[in-house]
């Protein structure tokens, strides 16, 4: 997976570059040139064109940067009061939007990013598709999730109605000799008594201390990948140890079965289940679903 994801990371920054030139030759008195850049966008694979974050199954936003068009009209209409969104942007990568129209997005890579820079980004691991150095400008908080330089990372940030904090952690339980110590974060969102958990990419099931500073959990993101980060069997294990009401898978393919196999564990576990057509959903602290849910949001995924 890691070279499939460094191919991507190659090629998805001259996405945005692509569509810039375009923009450019609309006005361009040279000859030929609109020509050529046509030409070379339809030899781009079909997920670089320009499509809105929620479209829906294989929806691959790109970032417009923020001077060009009004965050008033990018962020969406103005969402009802005690709400939270989620979008799924990809890979682990989600648009959080609050009633006050606070943003952040989850594992900020630089290429699952939405049409305006939010407030806060995330990064919980040092992995290109995890975590970039190319920020967009207009982001107020970068709040990175491993230790760097013995330092590890406590973060307790209010932006608006959003608090984002998180507990860091080893990578890889404690009894492997690479555990990756205090290399990945758990990071939570709070907004109008909504607490979304994103477990980043966790590999083990959480120790107690670590389970208790995490908290009450409403909406947890999940990798589900089965293999790169942990089997099915250790994060049911966390997910019963955490007890969110909502799990989102993230971090899985198209190929392999993981989201059929993972819904099929949850139904065993009698929690229903529920696909969504398209890449977002909405959720309040009054109308969180009475019975433990899986929801399943369309998008992007490796």
């Amino acid at each position: 997976m890691a070279a499939t994801e460094d191919l991507l990371m190659a090629y998805l920054p001259v996405v945005p570059l692509l569509a810039s030139l375009r923009r450019f030759v609309r006005t361009s008195a040279l000859p030929g040139l609109a020509a050529l850049v046509g030409l070379a966008a339809l030899a781009a694979p079909a997920f670089a064109r320009c499509v809105p974050v929620a479209e829906g199954p294989g929806a691959r936003p790109f970032a417009i940067p923020a001077s060009y068009v009004p965050a008033a009209e990018t962020r969406g209409p103005a969402l009802p009061a005690g709400a939270v969104e989620l979008t799924f942007l990809g890979h682990s990568s989600f648009l959080i939007r609050t009633h006050g129209n606070v943003t952040a997005i989850t594992d900020y890579n630089g290429y699952n990013r939405a049409p305006f820079a939010p407030d806060i980004v995330t990064m919980n691991y040092a992995h290109s598709s995890h975590f970039t150095t190319a920020v967009e400008p207009g982001v107020k908080h970068v709040l990175k999730g491993w230790v760097e330089n013995g330092v590890i990372p406590r973060h307790n940030v209010t932006q608006g109605d959003l608090h984002v904090t998180n507990v860091p952690t080893n990578i890889r339980d404690d009894a492997v000799p690479d555990s990756g110590i205090a290399g990945n974060s758990i990071f939570i969102f709070k907004s109008a008594g909504v607490c979304v958990v994103h477990l980043g990419h966790l590999h083990h099931r959480l120790k107690p201390s670590h389970a208790a500073r995490v908290g009450q959990v409403d909406v947890m993101l999940a990798p589900i990948d089965d293999s790169y980060t942990m089997p099915h069997t250790t994060l049911v294990q966390v997910i019963d140890d955490l007890k969110p009401q909502v799990v989102i898978p993230m971090h899985y393919g198209y190929a392999g079965g993981t989201l059929a196999q993972f819904v099929a564990t949850m139904r065993e576990k009698k929690w229903d289940i529920r696909m969504e057509k398209g890449a977002s959903a909405r959720f309040t602290k009054v109308g969180l679903p009475d019975k433990q849910t899986v929801v399943v949001l369309q998008g992007q995924r490796f």
